[in-house]
């Protein structure tokens, strides 16, 4: 969306360089003005190898990689080159094309950290990781000429190491102009099915307040732990209420047929989901991770945030808003309108100011 807005709105020639798109169809939709090129590098087929085999693999196409980005940077001969933060965060300071060097970050601060608990990494493995995010932080990040956070949350704990850092959120994908009666005995969550999106969780908070009530919870997504999570469904006895469906297209529908969203995650950048469910007037429930919920929810007003891990305080928050459809509609339109400050004619011009901002220096 945002490459789409620089190219057809502002008018800027933009290039999306990608590492293993393989001749497939980006899944979303680009602007005929875009030029995409693809490196065919693919850094996710060393997943499985022995370690040493893996390190070896990931050092010779690290430098295959450098050399490709080399050659089509000084071709294209770019005024910004904006890295979202993936294998290719560690080569472009190192890349003396003329361009000015961005670094975007989509998750949070301590991500890596995160990351390695959440999925219950061994220990030698947790190091590594925990390695890997102090060299992100104190080695790639002071590199660049701007770093970009998702949320003023972020942003604010970056400062204590990174002067140069702005936040600038991603832009509202859809945004509904009906009415939504909220009267649906629905509560939805959506994302992917494994451990950083902390459905586990959210299945032990709905045993305690489903059998008090005549609702249904919808988890929409795919992902590893699929029967994991059906199992417990199982063993916490309420499938009867519970219902675990795949992704659709159809997600707006999903959204509108619903009457509160739920979101347990143990760490995001900012919860794109998030911010669709509240455009579709629903209230939100959230527990306090990092980062997204401080910037979204105003508490009370257009949702509830709870204490990380507080299982009761969300239970209880959500047996609120089942029961008080009166609250449920005012925290809905106060969603609504709380996030129409994501709008992209509002979030770009944010992005244009700074482009403008580092070409002059």
């Amino acid at each position: 969306m945002k490459a789409n807005y620089l190219a057809d709105v502002y008018g800027y020639e933009v290039f999306i360089i990608t590492e293993k798109q393989f001749g497939n169809k980006p899944f979303y939709e680009l602007s005929d003005k875009i030029k995409h090129i693809d490196l065919g590098l693919d850094y996710d087929g060393l997943t499985g190898s022995s370690l040493l085999k893996s390190v070896i693999n990931r050092i010779v196409l690290k430098r295959r990689q450098k050399r490709f980005l080399k050659n089509i940077l000084e071709d294209i001969k770019a005024d910004i080159v904006i890295s979202t933060f993936f294998s290719e965060a560690s080569i472009l300071p190192s890349i003396h094309d003329g361009s000015r060097k961005i670094l975007e970050i989509h998750f949070c601060r301590g991500v890596k950290m995160m990351y390695a608990k959440a999925f219950r990494f061994s220990f030698v493995k947790k190091c590594l990781y925990y390695i890997q995010q102090s060299i992100d932080e104190h080695i790639i990040v002071p590199k660049y000429d701007r770093f970009i956070t998702l949320t003023e949350e972020d942003k604010q704990r970056w400062r204590t190491i990174i002067p140069n850092v702005a936040a600038i959120p991603n832009i509202l994908t859809f945004n509904n102009t009906g009415l939504v009666g909220l009267e649906a005995k629905q509560i939805i969550a959506v994302g992917r099915l494994d451990a950083q999106k902390g459905f586990d969780r959210l299945i032990n908070i709905w045993a305690k307040v489903c059998c008090h009530f005549d609702w249904n919870l919808k988890i929409v997504g795919a992902g590893c732990d699929h029967d994991k999570l059906q199992d417990l469904i199982k063993a916490k006895n309420v499938e009867a209420y519970t219902t675990l469906i795949p992704p659709t297209q159809f997600i707006y529908e999903e959204f509108c047929s619903s009457s509160i969203f739920v979101m347990t995650s143990r760490y995001e950048g900012l919860p794109m989901v998030m911010l669709e469910a509240m455009s579709c007037s629903l209230p939100c429930i959230a527990y306090d991770f990092k980062c997204g919920p401080r910037d979204i929810i105003t508490n009370g007003y257009n949702g509830f945030i709870c204490k990380e891990d507080d299982e009761q305080d969300f239970a209880n928050k959500l047996s609120l808003l089942i029961t008080n459809q009166e609250l449920r509609l005012k925290m809905g339109l106060n969603a609504r309108a709380s996030v129409q400050k994501y709008k992209a004619e509002i979030i770009m011009p944010k992005w244009k100011k700074l482009f403008e901002e580092i070409i002059e220096k």
